[in-house]
């Protein structure tokens, strides 16, 4: 099959463009994107699809300007729109305490998504090839992955295509050279000071030795895992549906069909489940949803935290929850008589009991309900507090008392006390009021419980 109608049969398979389509192309400059342009724009006619270009100098290179010169040039030629912009990767590296790599892409796709909001219906066309495809999913190999890294890039994710994802390298080259086609060369590809390069210009060709074929053997395997994983997700999606319950910033599994079902699943529905929440799983690894899946031997009100998620394992369901930056950092919460929050650190849970239901622990507190006035609220401590703590007769400032314990100066700060109006009920975990205390006069008890998030 022809090159033009390998390409051709790709947009149409995938559905990666639709008439009335505006196409931004990322131009490099590179082979492969001078490739991806003169392609497409054989094709704009017949699939009905408008198309720019679009430039990001990176200010990394003395060849950078030639560059953006040359796509100019080539979008004039096509009789395309240009766009560039300048930004310096390095700046951005340094700023952010992250490689060159990552923020040349950061860039590359903060201004290409900004140019998308120009045009209603815009698609992202990127020039990924099979070689990059192959090198990709060897990266995730020797880092450590599973099923969805062998995955690696799809012809198209989200408003992203990338239409030659299925040419080798070779035969761009080979393609741009029979018809007169300029482009320009990036030096630093042929430099080990990245990983992608090194995979590229030292193990690649050693496992050329072994196999010729590596790149073809590669990306077949990443096609095999998409469809792999095709099946699994049908699979994942319907036991999503069957045990999960999804509201405003949290998802509610059913504890009995939770806990019946294997790990293996459960950890992809975790995973669903969390991208639900957040809307990517980066970072997420095996060993966070392992850690999670140990909530099931916990008791009742336990809760495991993993960075800005907790899953809290209630009476009848495990809860996941995302922690906002505002819940991590409020100055004041309100506190009812039946409710969990998430304050500082803390997950802080009142209930209302019998006194047969008494236990001691901790993490526990008992209060005369009667004596409280509601909501009770939640803070740190602030200059002048004071309490009487639990065995005393009168007010003890609170900080000579923290003081007393030896209470590391930091934890200080962090530890939440629970107030009724504007006197504190509780230092917790570490001592209650003996103004609010059980006796054999209370006729209604609130248990509170306090975990540490870690």
């Amino acid at each position: 099959m022809k090159m033009e109608d390998r390409i051709y049969k790709a947009l149409v398979e995938n559905k990666l463009i639709s008439e009335g389509d505006t196409v931004i192309v990322g131009a490099s400059g590179g082979p492969d994107s001078q490739f991806m342009i003169h392609i497409l724009n054989k094709f704009r006619k017949d699939l009905g699809f408008d198309m720019v270009l679009a430039h990001l100098n990176h200010l990394h290179r003395e060849e950078s300007d030639k560059d953006e010169d040359l796509v100019r040039k080539t979008a004039e030629e096509l009789g395309l729109e240009f766009f560039s912009r300048s930004r310096s990767m390095d700046d951005l590296a340094k700023e952010l305490k992250i490689s060159p790599e990552d923020a040349g892409r950061r860039l590359r796709y903060e201004f290409f998504n900004d140019l998308a909001k120009k045009y209603p219906l815009s698609k992202i066309a990127v020039a990924h090839n099979k070689d990059d495809q192959a090198e990709t999913v060897l990266m995730r190999i020797v880092r450590g992955t599973g099923l969805d890294g062998l995955r690696a890039m799809d012809y198209k994710t989200g408003n992203i295509i990338r239409p030659i994802l299925g040419i080798k390298k070779s035969q761009i080259l080979e393609y741009l050279d029979e018809n007169n086609i300029p482009y320009a060369i990036d030096h630093t590809n042929f430099e080990n000071d990245y990983t992608r390069n090194k995979v590229r210009l030292d193990i690649i060709p050693i496992l050329e030795e072994i196999n010729p074929n590596v790149i073809d053997s590669v990306f077949k395997l990443s096609e095999l895992a998409r469809d792999d994983l095709e099946i699994l997700d049908t699979i994942v999606d319907d036991k999503f549906k069957e045990m999960a319950r999804v509201s405003q910033g949290e998802i509610a599994f059913d504890k009995e069909k939770f806990d019946k079902t294997d790990p293996s699943l459960l950890r992809r529905i975790l995973r669903k489940a969390v991208e639900n929440l957040k809307g990517q799983i980066k970072d997420l690894s095996k060993e966070n949803l392992d850690d999670f899946l140990k909530i099931r031997d916990l008791d009742t009100g336990k809760v495991l935290i993993k960075d800005d998620l907790s899953l809290r394992k209630s009476y009848d369901s495990y809860i996941l929850e995302e922690i906002t930056n505002e819940e991590k950092n409020q100055s004041e919460k309100n506190l009812g008589d039946q409710e969990t929050i998430f304050y500082n650190g803390f997950y802080i849970k009142t209930s209302i009991i019998n006194s047969d239901k008494y236990e001691k622990d901790k993490n526990l507190g008992y209060f005369d309900y009667d004596l409280l006035d509601f909501p009770l609220k939640v803070r740190t401590r602030r200059p002048g507090d004071r309490f009487v703590p639990l065995g005393h007769k009168s007010e003890k400032k609170l900080k000579d008392f923290l003081s007393d314990q030896k209470i590391d100066r930091k934890r200080r700060d962090e530890l939440p006390l629970i107030l009724s109006k504007d006197k504190i009920i509780w230092l917790a975990p570490l001592r209650m009021s003996d103004e609010f205390k059980v006796t054999g006069a209370t006729k209604k008890i609130l248990k509170i419980e306090v975990y540490d998030e870690n």
